[in-house]
């Protein structure tokens, strides 16, 4: 493909687009009619440490009991990009989150490494047999990848924001519209003000609370924006092509706000992994776990409902 980007152009990729269901009608119930708060799920016991992968370390919560669910994070935030997840989730199924290396608090890559290499030991030393596989953006592209290496062990995918190596990304795209996207050496705080107050897409113009949890989030890992992508290394072969090997049960979430080349990527997804359903959220862009998520974790939970 004339225009496609190199698999070794990725990484700085994933770092710049946040690396990077049907909407639900509103319904008031007789407590919230009434004044009263919802209860807010409690948080289950959560198990965390690290996984030894090569030349490093990969950081991990596990909470909840069940079919297991392991969530990949954007390549912006790290594995609290899922914090209204969590518990939800975790009610009926065990869930784990992870740190890519960089990220969060796994170690910072020194060498050469592969995430999914480091995601197929962190489900193996936690003992995971099979799973529902969550990834948003270039976690969901990890998510695809690794269905493609490791049909044994993913038995579905809920791919929020995806996108799929191999197909073409567009100017706009990679400079975010022109808008001022910092340079990858640029000081921090530049980068934590331009995801989020002045980018376009990442989250939707209402999503003011959500902006104000992922400034804090990144405030609070600024390594997230200065050592994450280094280093890794990517498959050979593009997965574009190979989307029909796919054969898992596949939910792709998408924000209406997300930016133009996210949704072709969603579309090229949908049309190359036979019976994969397409949902799109309102008021939210390509982070809608964190933008609306009450209408996230209804949607994914009905899916994973099916699945029992």
């Amino acid at each position: 493909m004339k225009n496609c980007i190199p698999l070794t152009r990725l990484p700085a990729l994933v770092a710049a687009i946040s690396c990077i269901v049907l909407a639900w009608p509103f319904t008031i119930n007789p407590a919230q009619a009434a004044g009263q708060k919802k209860e807010a799920p409690k948080i289950p016991n959560v198990e965390s440490g690290y996984v030894e992968v090569n030349a490093g370390r990969i950081f991990y919560d596990s909470a909840g009991q069940g079919p297991a669910i392991v969530m990949i994070h954007d390549g912006l935030v790290h594995r609290e990009t899922w914090n209204d997840q969590l518990a939800a989730f975790a009610r009926n199924h065990r869930v784990i989150r992870w740190d890519r290396r960089g990220y969060g608090r796994s170690d910072k890559p020194k060498a050469g490494y592969s995430d999914l290499d480091d995601l197929y030991r962190v489900v193996k030393a936690l003992k995971v047999e099979r799973a529902t596989v969550i990834g948003c953006s270039a976690g969901g592209l990890l998510a695809i990848d690794f269905a493609l290496d490791h049909p044994e062990i993913v038995s579905a995918l809920v791919l929020v924001g995806p996108i799929v190596s191999g197909f073409e990304f567009t100017e706009h795209f990679t400079a975010r519209g022109n808008r001022g996207r910092p340079e990858r050496d640029a000081p921090v705080e530049q980068k934590i003000e331009y995801w989020t107050s002045k980018d376009a897409w990442i989250m939707a113009r209402e999503s003011t609370a959500a902006k104000q949890k992922m400034r804090a989030l990144l405030a609070a890992n600024p390594q997230n924006l200065t050592a994450a992508g280094q280093f890794a290394q990517w498959p050979e072969k593009p997965a574009l092509a190979r989307l029909s090997q796919i054969k898992v049960p596949t939910l792709i979430v998408a924000g209406e706000s997300d930016i133009p080349d996210v949704h072709a990527h969603i579309g090229a997804i949908q049309a190359g992994i036979a019976g994969s359903k397409r949902v799109v959220l309102t008021h939210c862009g390509h982070l809608p776990q964190i933008e609306v998520p009450e209408e996230f974790n209804r949607v994914v939970l009905d899916f994973l409902n099916t699945l029992k």
